[in-house]
């Protein structure tokens, strides 16, 4: 086998490679995207979940508080006698 045959085999391997990447990339193109698309409802749902923690945290540290000052205001835990 003289070298202008395995160049010719390379550059047919190479051109078979090449034109199967081609027909190819509108899938690639597609499966990227929608990876792209799920990382950023991801990061959504995380900001919107960090968000509502917050919230609720908040809520619940000014609920206690209001009920920490209506509650009994000037009782202690030491038994009342009857």
């Amino acid at each position: 086998m003289d070298q202008a045959t395995i160049i010719g085999y390379a550059l047919g391997y190479v051109a078979v490679v090449i034109t199967v990447l081609i027909m190819f990339l509108p899938f690639f193109i597609s499966f990227g995207l929608l990876l792209l698309l799920a990382a950023a409802v991801r990061l959504v749902v995380l900001l919107l979940t960090t968000v509502s923690i917050w919230a609720y945290k908040r809520l619940v540290g000014l609920l206690g508080t209001l009920a920490g000052r209506f509650a009994h205001p000037g009782r202690s835990d030491e038994l009342i006698p009857h």
